[in-house]
């Protein structure tokens, strides 16, 4: 079947790096099979159109990114913090997405 199936491991350290304001290494596929690992500052959990998303500030592009869970393959929590606060990375997510502060 196409249906991307369901990860259940990652979202648990991802989970937990959101908290402790760490970075994540993770193995992702993009929506075109493209694989490729990234070190992400993952800031928000969320649902979008019936999926799960991580916002993240993501290091290679240097710009905040939406990893939808399922192609996410390996999540792995890394003892580096991020830069910032993530209260101070969330405020310029929303900026940048167009997100009232309300929200």
């Amino acid at each position: 079947s196409s249906q991307p199936r369901p990860l259940k491991n990652a979202m648990s350290p991802i989970r937990e790096s959101i908290r402790e304001e760490r970075k994540v290494k993770i193995a992702y596929s993009d929506e075109k099979g493209q694989k490729s690992e990234r070190i992400i500052w993952p800031i928000a959990l969320a649902f979008f159109d019936r999926a799960r998303v991580v916002a993240a500030w993501c290091e290679m592009r240097q710009d905040f990114r939406h990893f939808r869970a399922d192609p996410i393959e390996r999540a792995k929590p890394l003892k580096q913090r991020y830069p910032k606060r993530r209260r101070v990375l969330l405020k310029d997510w929303r900026i940048t997405q167009g997100i009232p502060e309300q929200f």
